[in-house]
């Protein structure tokens, strides 16, 4: 009896262990084949009885790796039959491969049932829980797709961003086709979007790279470019790729809409029209929006009236139902975004409970350090006020040492000049303004002080007006003067700064005046102008000798 019970048991262990058929090596090695050869995993897998599977785990793998061969055999199903087995487990098991694949191919299932919120929300917990697989080429599939959904709610900036990590990851894995096709997308969001320098960088990338396309690629290729320069190009530009697109790509690859739209960008509607034609007569009908709007402008254009209203309000019903459909699949991403949100918040919560604590005793050493820092910056403005003060002070002193060095200089011109009094009138004001400021900083008290600089910032950058006015009242009593000055080519600040000359002030004091680092080049510009060599007077004699002859 015992030697039977044992036996038995025996035979139990044996069985648990091997929890797998006998088909569980055939659906392993599918998985090794499946992207080199998927029509035939597809038939090996379809041969399988499901009912001869044992436990979830093979069940999963079994429908998971049929829902891919289904997929890259351009079988587009709709309901979930097929992979539900791997749904279930893989929700909670496997590695981040399978569940990344899982996610993927259920949104594409959503995808074909015409439901992109929820086939939003399936790719991205793809990338949130098989984040961590090396599977790239299937993460390019999913950041692509997820650029096809936003895209069709013309989202170009979403969809431009994915399609790059697309790009990136099939380059990666070798797969330079689709790698080409992301690129062409791209180039065609970027017009879109009218963000031209973008789309052309990535025109010149595609060029260099076009004899390895194949006829398909270069066809789009040669579409999204024409789209570019309907936007932005030439005339010239676009009639010479529509003759390189037409000799270069056979009848059955063009897309003949877009050549339709550049033939009537550039005025040949004749041949616009041909192209809808061509268009109607191809077995790729889908744009049927974009092929109303040519048809009814070229309509217009042909003077056909009648036909280009009737195309016009079949656009607009086309257009509306597009619109509904749109605004309807964006209600449905935000009340999924909001699902999906409150999920990872209540997950979010659940993790973070340990970390509170941690965070707690954190809080405690940053607010300490954050007084420490508030304590040091403190010091540090103070410290930086002090300079800063002393700054101003040296500031100001060298302004108020200019301005008595001004004072003098035209007490100095009152004494020796001899020009009329109407220049002389400008000179005394400018020098009572000048007294007032120097008396005012001489004052003990910080508020006249203060008013003083205030006062004195006003007087040094409004010297401009200084010199205005002097201009003015010496043209008016001066015209020869002026005259001649025009006479001799002299440029505007040129003529200013030979007014200062004139009126007596020197070489020194006008570079104060006109702030000009460049005076020295451009008084020697000057004396060549009014045809003085080195060896002549010097320039300030020449012009109030000048300005005396007149008044004489």
């Amino acid at each position: 009896m015992k030697r039977l019970l044992f036996i038995l048991a025996l035979t139990l262990t044996l069985v648990a262990c091997n929890r797998h058929s006998e088909h569980w090596a055939t659906i392993t090695e599918m998985e090794t084949i499946i992207e080199e050869r998927p029509d035939s995993v597809l038939n090996v897998l379809q041969a399988i009885d499901t009912d001869e599977l044992i436990g979830d785990e093979e069940r999963a793998k079994h429908a998971l790796l049929l829902s891919m061969a289904m997929d890259k055999n351009y079988i587009d199903r709709t309901d979930f039959e097929v992979l539900q087995p791997a749904i279930d487990y893989y929700k909670d098991n496997g590695t981040a491969t399978d569940k990344l694949r899982t996610y993927y191919y259920q949104g594409r299932i959503y995808q074909n049932a015409g439901n992109d919120a929820l086939a939003m929300e399936c790719f991205v917990n793809a990338i949130s829980k098989g984040g961590k697989s090396k599977d790239l080429q299937t993460m390019a599939k999913i950041y692509y797709n997820q650029s096809k959904i936003y895209n069709s709610l013309y989202e170009w900036d979403n969809s431009i961003e994915y399609l790059k990590k697309a790009a990136t990851l099939y380059k990666d894995s070798g797969l330079y086709h689709y790698y080409i096709d992301c690129l062409i997308l791209i180039i065609n969001g970027y017009t879109l979007k009218e963000d031209y320098k973008s789309a052309s960088s990535y025109i010149e990338q595609c060029e260099q790279i076009s004899e390895t396309m194949n006829e398909g690629a270069l066809s789009q290729f040669y579409s999204v470019y024409l789209t570019y320069l309907i936007k932005c190009g030439s005339d010239y530009e676009i009639n010479h790729l529509i003759n390189e697109y037409i000799n270069t790509i056979p009848n059955s690859h063009i897309d003949w809409l877009t050549l339709c739209n550049a033939y009537y960008k550039i005025g040949k509607y004749d041949d616009a029209l041909h192209a809808t034609e061509q268009y109607r007569s191809s077995t790729n009908t889908r744009d049927e929006l974009k092929y109303k709007a040519l048809i009814s402008m070229i309509y217009e254009k042909t003077d056909r009236y009648e036909e280009s209203l009737r195309a016009y309000k079949e656009f607009m019903v086309v257009s509306d139902s597009t619109s509904l459909a749109i605004m309807g699949q964006d209600t449905k991403f935000v009340e999924e975004r909001h699902n999906l949100e409150m999920a990872k918040a209540r997950e979010t919560e659940a993790k973070n409970r340990l970390t509170i604590i941690v965070l707690g005793c954190t809080v405690a050493v940053l607010a300490l350090l954050i007084v420490v820092y508030i304590i040091r910056k403190r010091l540090l403005v103070s410290r930086n006020r002090n300079i800063l003060l002393e700054s101003e002070k040296a500031l100001y002193e060298q302004m108020y040492n200019e301005v008595v060095a001004e004072r003098d200089a035209l007490n100095e011109m009152i004494v020796n000049n001899t020009i009329k009094e109407e220049a002389m009138e400008v000179i005394k004001k400018r020098l009572g303004v000048l007294n007032t400021i120097i008396v005012s900083h001489l004052s003990a008290k910080d508020t006249d002080i203060k008013r003083a600089n205030e006062e004195l910032e006003h007087l040094i950058a409004n010297r401009n007006d200084f010199i205005k006015s002097t201009r003015l009242t010496l043209e008016e009593n001066y015209p020869h003067f002026f005259a001649f000055l025009k006479d001799k080519g002299l440029e505007e600040f040129e003529i200013d700064f030979c007014c200062l000359y004139a009126i007596g002030l020197k070489g020194k004091e006008i570079k104060a005046y006109t702030n000009l680092t460049r005076h020295y080049k451009d008084s020697s510009e000057v004396r060549q102008k009014l045809g003085l060599s080195e060896s002549d007077t010097n320039l300030s004699n020449f012009l109030q000798k000048l300005l005396k002859k007149e008044g004489e």
